[in-house]
């Protein structure tokens, strides 16, 4: 017998299904148990969550047919309405994990506009069930439902033990047992429904806009990165990258057809907006290699782009359309600017020093209906560390007052809404961004709960309609000798973004991971093989190093309240903090293991160095300089800065002696550089970093002596977050990642 619970408005409904017999399909090396929802390949058992396998045996099932998007749907989640998400995530998932047929083709096809299809032969039996052996109790967690696999409750003659399998990674062991499940099944699934699906008011009787609302794409390319909806919520304006460049569209929410605004263009577009009257799209142009900005307006259905303002943020509008406002930092300073529509008349309406600032992030500040306050997200250091959360300011004086006390690690676009403000929010370093709510005494409610992140939130002026960018990301982590497919393997794969990846001394693989439930410190074998969790709750985010014995892992860690620099032994005792500023990252060790080098800072950005065991902080490099690469005799120290002491700079990789002084080497970075890191080739005669000249990432090499960068490896998709050498100089292991973003919409009005 199995059972399954699924949550909808505060109900549960049971559903029984009688198992006699056991079925089995088998295709190639592979065995897929339908009844236990379990896989093998070549007798060993494969760790994917029942919905991965769920989704495996709907197309199984109904192999040679095409199933469509929907259909798939329906039989995976029956009676839920999920994201479509959740099924590109299983899809992928599944890809990755059986492979190509013998022959050579995908077992999942795709058929475009007409669904999937399960290309190879599987062949069916029935087994009968022999023994009353009860394997554990599964229970997965999704945005909406609770499903419960496997529980032949006629063979038991005490409950079995509950196994968690989480959607978003792993499979964690919860100490319930099913009598306890099911007593508390009513309340679990009253306060579960009333957290997600939001269909009630807050205890102060405040209705919540947009929650347990139905997410709408409005783009499927995968390649929007910034957006907006119009103040009438007729049009929406989005920006696109490809090989070719930025690009800047429009089209009507109801229709597909697109007008081309401005690009394709060698600079970036990072913001984008509708004017307040709706005829014309503002949008902000980066140059990728300076950092300078440029604010366009163009008409809404095309023609000339006009300059609008140099060196500003995004900006947000004046009710009246006469003002902007935007965020511009100045050394260790950060300013909310006021302005003329073109940039002139600029007044500083507040300020703030670091360790605290106004968050950026290709954000703008948002100008309430009313034109009296301005909302700017804040990041704040306290007795208890540093947090984000969002401000109000006067639009007159500068005066400021709080709108919630929540605290979050990374707040993004805010936007103003009858009876509250709209925004987006992280709650941890490596947790999803999501979409919040914030009632007018301060009551915040997470609007959104899936594993996508959402940014460049855009409101009707009605407050109606809500657009954002919905991103998602699956990285993987590779091994390679020279990154060409034939010499390249993938290990391992995860749903969101693999920090950061180090070699121990003994071919183990060290990386940041959010596998357990949060930002933590996890070892793998150099095939993938005997993944472990090292760290529980140290909040490790922004870069990992081993000490050259191979004995301790060096980390950046929130673990104090702000990051600062720890190290652990490498069998996950001894966790010791080795710093006490603020905003400490990216640590590297020297090959003589005397001296750690990391970034401090976050906007000024320098480099400063401690000893491995701890002790006073030294300032190492006096220009801007971030994510530092020690050499590998430990000599030098490069890094990617921005040097603005120099005339028409670019950003670069410089080198320096590690020990500080005057720079000994400076080469620019080429313009298709997005991702600023570098790493040494293990003979100490390159400089090593991730390009992307035609939209997926590969490593080049910057020769020491000089010369023209060159192209080291051949993987011609995805994007390159991390890599680094084996302690042989034989192997590369790289953290890639597959990001899909498109516009999606909220409806607040009843259908």
């Amino acid at each position: 017998m199995s059972l399954e619970l699924t949550s909808k408005d505060s109900q549960i409904n049971f559903k029984m299904r009688e198992v006699s017999e056991h079925r089995v399909f088998e295709f190639e090396d592979f065995r897929l148990e339908a009844d236990h929802l379990l896989l093998f390949r070549n007798g060993e058992q494969l760790a994917l969550t029942p919905k991965v396998i769920e989704t495996l045996l709907a197309l199984v099932e109904r192999h040679g047919d095409v199933v469509s998007k929907d259909k798939l749907m329906q039989i995976v989640w029956p009676d839920t309405v999920v994201e479509e998400s959740n099924l590109s995530q299983n899809l992928y998932i599944l890809r990755k994990t059986l492979g190509t047929t013998a022959d050579g083709k995908p077992f999942i096809e795709t058929l475009r506009r007409r669904g999937y299809r399960f290309g190879a032969d599987a062949r069916f039996t029935q087994e009968h069930l022999k023994t009353p052996e009860a394997p554990p109790l599964v229970v997965e967690r999704s945005d909406n439902i609770y499903s419960v696999v496997d529980w032949r409750r006629e063979h038991l003659e005490e409950p079995p033990a509950v196994a968690v399998a989480a959607s978003r990674r792993s499979t964690w062991l919860v100490p319930f047992v099913v009598l306890l499940i099911v007593a508390s099944a009513a309340l679990g699934f009253g306060l579960y429904t009333f957290a997600r699906q939001g269909k009630t008011e807050t205890a102060n009787a405040v209705a919540i806009p947009f929650i347990g609302k139905n997410v709408v794409r409005l783009t499927n390319a995968g390649r929007t990165k910034r957006a907006a909806i119009s103040p009438d919520g007729r049009y929406i304006v989005h920006v696109t990258e490809d090989a070719d460049g930025s690009s800047l569209s429009v089209r009507q929410v109801t229709g597909a057809a697109e007008v081309r605004l401005a690009g394709p263009a060698d600079s970036e577009y990072v913001w984008t907006a509708f004017a307040p009257d709706g005829n014309s799209v503002y949008y902000l142009s980066l140059a990728r290699d300076q950092g300078d900005t440029e604010l366009y307006r163009v008409p809404l259905l095309g023609g000339p782009a006009v300059k609008a303002a140099n060196d500003t943020g995004p900006v947000g509008f004046s009710p009246d359309g006469t003002s902007i406002v935007f965020i511009r930092g100045y050394k260790e300073e950060s300013r909310i600017i006021v302005a003329g529509m073109d940039g002139t008349n600029e007044r500083i309406l507040a300020t703030r020093r670091q360790p605290e600032y106004f968050r950026v992030n290709w954000n703008a500040p948002a100008w309430s209906p009313d034109g009296k306050t301005i909302a700017c997200p804040v990041r704040i250091a306290d007795e208890n560390g540093h947090y984000d959360t969002i401000l109000a300011f006067n639009a007159e004086d500068g005066s400021e007052r709080g709108l919630t006390d929540k605290r979050w690690h990374e707040v993004g676009q805010p936007q103003w809404l009858s009876g509250g403000l709209m925004l987006t929010a992280s709650e941890t370093a490596n947790g999803p961004q999501q979409i919040w709510h914030i009632t007018p005494d301060g009551s915040a409610t997470r609007i959104t709960h899936d594993l996508n992140d959402y940014y460049d939130l855009s409101l009707t002026t009605d407050g109606t309609r809500l657009s954002a960018v919905q991103d998602q990301v699956v990285s993987s982590v590779w091994i390679t000798s020279d990154g060409t497919p034939t010499n390249s393997k993938q290990i391992a794969s995860e749903v969101g973004n693999l920090d950061d990846i180090a070699w121990m001394r003994d071919t183990r693989i060290a990386y940041l991971s959010n596998a357990g439930g949060g930002s933590d410190i996890w070892i793998m074998e150099a095939d993938g093989s005997n993944a472990r969790q090292i760290t529980t709750g140290v909040l490790a985010s922004r870069g990992i190093a081993v000490s050259p014995d191979g004995n301790q892992i060096v980390f950046s860690s929130e673990r104090s309240g702000r990051p600062n620099i720890w190290s652990i032994d490498a069998d996950g005792t001894n966790l010791k903090q080795l710093t006490s500023g603020d905003s400490e990252f990216y640590p590297q060790c020297t090959p003589d293991g005397q001296w750690i080098v990391f970034q401090r800072g976050e906007i000024e950005t320098t480099l400063w160095r401690i000893p491995s065991v701890g002790g006073e902080a030294v300032h190492v490099i006096s220009t801007r300089a971030s994510r530092p690469a020690i050499s590998p005799d430990g000599s030098m120290v490069a890094f990617p800065y921005l040097d603005p002491n120099l005339d028409k700079s670019r950003w670069s990789i410089g080198i320096f002696p590690v020990e500080g002084g005057t720079r000994l080497k400076r080469f620019d970075f080429p313009l298709t550089v997005t991702q600023r890191f570098v790493r040494w080739m293990p003979d100490g005669k390159s400089i090593a970093f991730a390009n992307a000249p035609n939209g997926g990432s590969d490593i080049w090499l910057q020769p020491l002596n000089g010369g023209r960068p060159w192209q080291f490896t051949d993987f011609k998709a995805a994007s390159i977050l991390a890599f680094d050498w084996s302690p042989d100089g034989h192997s590369l292991a790289v953290i890639r990642s597959v990001e899909t973003s498109d516009v999606v919409l909220l409806n607040n009005t009843e259908p």
